[in-house]
């Protein structure tokens, strides 16, 4: 097990409604973002692996209706099993999914966008921190992997604010992108 990084989810306005209702001046910065959690995750080894990404987040944890994951690596968006385990309040959830000997997958956990009234809502936040282990299904028991770990996101919103996008790079817990597990 190695940990990654933490992570923030958001589906919500750049301004505090309060802040842009009292101060109207400000509504062009009243733009929604849309920011998820991506962790690109190259095996390259000469082996199919089966992996594990833990989230741990604290109340209200991840709400399955309130979360998209989804792990692509042809380009097809393909599901990720998932186990959802509530300790206290600390919320644990795993995802396990295969990546291909010398392949690379791309990990997604955002707030559902497709969910109508979470969007509505704009109102979704959600922090925590991401581990990475081969998961007890592989017959892989060790495995090298690259991992980059960043934040996306995508405004959006009022007629006057204009669309935009914000990528950036998430520091590794352990320094190295490359783990050996």
């Amino acid at each position: 097990m190695a940990f990654i990084s933490t992570f923030e989810l958001l589906l919500k306005p750049q301004l505090p409604k309060s802040i842009t209702d009292s101060r109207p001046e400000l509504q062009p910065l009243a733009r929604n973002i849309l920011q998820g959690y991506f962790l690109t995750i190259a095996n390259i080894t000469n082996e199919l692996v089966f992996l594990s990404v833990v989230v741990t987040t604290r109340t209200p944890g991840l709400d399955p209706q309130k979360i998209l994951t989804v792990l692509d690596t042809t380009g097809v968006n393909g599901p990720v099993s998932s186990f959802f385990d509530g300790i206290g309040e600390t919320k644990k959830s795993r995802f396990t999914f295969p990546v291909n000997a010398n392949d690379t997958g791309l990990f997604i956990l955002q707030p559902n966008a497709l969910n109508e009234e979470l969007r509505k809502a704009a109102d979704f936040e959600l922090r925590g921190y991401a581990e990475i282990f081969v998961s007890s299904v592989s017959t892989a028991k060790k495995t090298k992997l690259l991992i980059t770990p960043e934040h996306r996101g995508t405004f959006f919103g009022t007629e006057r604010a204009e669309l935009g996008e914000v990528a950036y790079a998430l520091p590794i817990a352990g320094g190295n992108a490359l783990l050996e597990l």
